[in-house]
């Protein structure tokens, strides 16, 4: 404890010493342009603590955790834990679609003042283009311009143990435009085939009753076209901010007129069957249309999708301590579903870190460093010995495995506790509580 104590006074100590006094002015000028997490590399770098053991390790885990960062869907809730012993990231992949706010949000017991950097990568080929960014702020919201897969990676500042519980969300960036209504009337979505697949849906479908009030999804002005073939009696709405136009159609009446300013929430008519809608029940297309663009599919600008709060079911005791597999044959996933890819088939008895929970799905680290999701049936606890073992001088003790670190040989007719196996090493405990890797004799 005094140890790990000097050692961040000493880092504390040096990366406020970079920035004291002559230095100050110009590393803030120099950093002006950098994400808070590259402003802390810097930090590390100026104070030489990049070189140190720790310092490499941590940018380390950094870099790797988006070379193999997982897979989650969104909305997306974990419990996790980082442990100031062995630097550590994490980094989580999900798909975001044009139109959607992503909220980020962080809890987490550090006080405000401890650097935990969020940064929100948008993956790009093998390119990770920086979106946001933060250190001290626990929440973080964006919209999204552009369908594809963004990432985000999560890491506490050097010698920082915390739990947390994270939360990805996507709200809608526009009102949902029939009133008292919500995501469970959707009827028809964007794409679907008609005129025998001759066309295709262009928006979006409501169902309401007849007379139930069309909103304003979003600020505009209306346009002089108000009557059309299919669309019947319309209602279109241009913004320049937003850079597209909102299309309201089928409906029985309007109460606006060309040129009128349109609010958020105004009331633009009613639901109901007009034009080629007239044999089906009432409803609201919906549709936008992208300046230069086309139509894009306006569901994700509208729909906000909660977050169950029960939807951690798992033992958290777990989280942040070692285990190991109790089942023959255990699948290492690469998101948290039996649908997703298999990264690795362990056999019973590996052992594994566990990092981060969500359902019915731990997140862990195996021995060789890889990371991934194992359902919570397939584990258990690492507190009773399968076995003693009598180390003979076969037995080659490693601190770990990946990279190997060995230590000094263990004296021969010593009994230790075996918690758990690995390829050719067993996991054991010597009777000072010390854990370690030791060759399986021939």
């Amino acid at each position: 404890m005094m140890q790990k104590l000097i050692l961040s006074t000493l880092i504390i100590s040096a990366i406020l010493a970079v920035g004291g006094c002559s230095g100050k002015v110009s590393l803030d000028h120099l950093l002006a342009s950098k994400t808070p997490y590259e402003q802390y590399v810097s930090s590390l770098n100026k104070a030489s603590l990049q070189q140190t053991l720790l310092g490499k390790r941590w940018l380390e885990a950094g870099e790797k955790s988006l070379r193999d960062s997982l897979y989650v869907a969104l909305p997306h809730a974990e419990k996790g834990y980082f442990t100031d012993e062995s630097p550590t990231a994490v980094a989580l992949r999900y798909s975001v679609q044009q139109g959607q706010a992503i909220r980020v949000s962080l809890l987490s017991t550090l006080a405000d003042s401890v650097k935990f950097f969020m940064d929100i990568f948008e993956l790009n080929g093998n390119t990770f283009e920086p979106v946001m960014s933060s250190d001290t702020l626990r929440t973080l919201t964006y919209e999204v311009e552009e369908s594809g897969i963004h990432v985000l990676r999560l890491q506490p500042e050097l010698l920082v143990s915390s739990g947390y519980d994270l939360r990805i969300e996507s709200e809608a960036t526009l009102g949902f435009p029939v009133a008292g209504k919500d995501r469970l009337a959707v009827g028809s979505f964007f794409g679907a085939p008609r005129d025998g697949g001759q066309r295709s849906h262009k928006g979006i479908d409501i169902f309401a009753s007849r007379g139930t009030p069309v909103v304003a999804a979003y600020d505009g002005t209306v346009s002089p076209k108000m009557q059309n073939r299919l669309g019947g009696k319309v209602v279109w709405l241009s913004n320049l901010k937003k850079k597209f136009n909102q299309y309201y159609a089928h409906l029985d009446s309007q109460i606006v007129n060309p040129g009128q300013r349109i609010a958020r929430g105004d009331t633009l008519g009613f639901v109901g069957n007009t034009g080629n809608a007239r044999t089906t029940p009432p409803h609201l297309h919906f549709g936008l249309y992208a300046f230069g663009r086309g139509a894009v599919d306006p569901y994700p600008f509208v729909i906000t999708n909660p977050l169950d709060e029960a939807v951690l079911a798992v033992d958290t005791a777990f989280i942040g301590r070692e285990a190991r597999i109790q089942t023959a044959l255990a699948n290492i996933r690469q998101a948290p579903t039996t649908e997703a890819p298999v990264l690795q088939t362990v056999s019973q008895y590996t052992p594994i870190q566990v990092s981060g929970a969500t359902g019915k799905w731990y997140r862990v680290q195996l021995p060789d460093g890889m990371n991934g999701f194992v359902h919570r049936s397939l584990i258990q606890k690492m507190d009773a010995p399968l076995s003693t073992l009598l180390v003979t001088e076969a037995n080659q003790p490693y601190l770990t495995l990946y990279p190997q670190q060995s230590l000094a040989q263990l004296w021969a007719g010593q009994e230790v506790k075996v918690l758990a196996s690995y390829q050719s090493h067993w996991y054991v405990e010597t009777s000072e509580g010390e854990r370690l890797w030791l060759l399986k004799s021939a």
